[in-house]
């Protein structure tokens, strides 16, 4: 019994500098080119229609303004933010009225297998997939500063989530 006493508490000491240095790590600054990045990122993923002409409803401005956003001029097509709401940090909705996960742990849960289409999905791959089938816009290629940005921007979204490779979404 004592024993066990004793490794407890010393789990517990050393468990306590633990946590501050990890504490202390997630509260430090992005360097300047990352943050650069993640903002990029989250620009694109609000505004960035990827060449769609596919408008979200009927009414877009409207709906844009009553999810949050700035009501815009002229015509509003789709983006990655017309289904993944509030920054893809709440759950979201399909076109069809399908509720979609949040897209907080994303990054943390790729790469996952995909039964339909029967491969292994990055992270890349599935916003190459967003893009092109969902929103029917010209996909980032691999790679290119907008994918960069993209993934830098649900990376950031991530942080503090549990890396569950293949795991289930939110």
């Amino acid at each position: 019994m004592e024993g066990s006493r004793m490794r407890r508490r010393l789990r517990v000491i050393v468990a306590i500098p633990a946590i501050a240095i990890a504490g202390v790590a997630a509260a430090a600054h992005l360097p300047p080119a990352l943050q650069q990045a993640v903002s990029r990122g989250a620009h694109i993923f609000n505004d960035d229609s990827f060449g769609s002409r596919v408008k979200p409803v009927a009414d877009a401005a409207t709906a844009f303004a009553a999810l949050g956003g700035a009501p815009h001029a002229g015509p509003r097509f789709m983006t990655c933010s017309a289904c993944h709401i509030h920054g893809g940090l709440t759950r979201g909705r399909l076109p069809d009225g399908h509720r979609i996960a949040s897209l907080r742990n994303a990054a943390a849960i790729f790469p996952r297998y995909n039964v339909k289409s029967h491969r292994i999905m990055t992270l890349e791959a599935q916003i190459r997939h967003c893009v092109r089938d969902g929103i029917a816009g010209r996909a980032p290629a691999y790679g290119s500063s907008a994918m960069v940005d993209l993934v830098s921007y649900l990376r950031s979204i991530a942080a503090g989530q549990r890396i569950a490779i293949g795991g289930p979404a939110h």
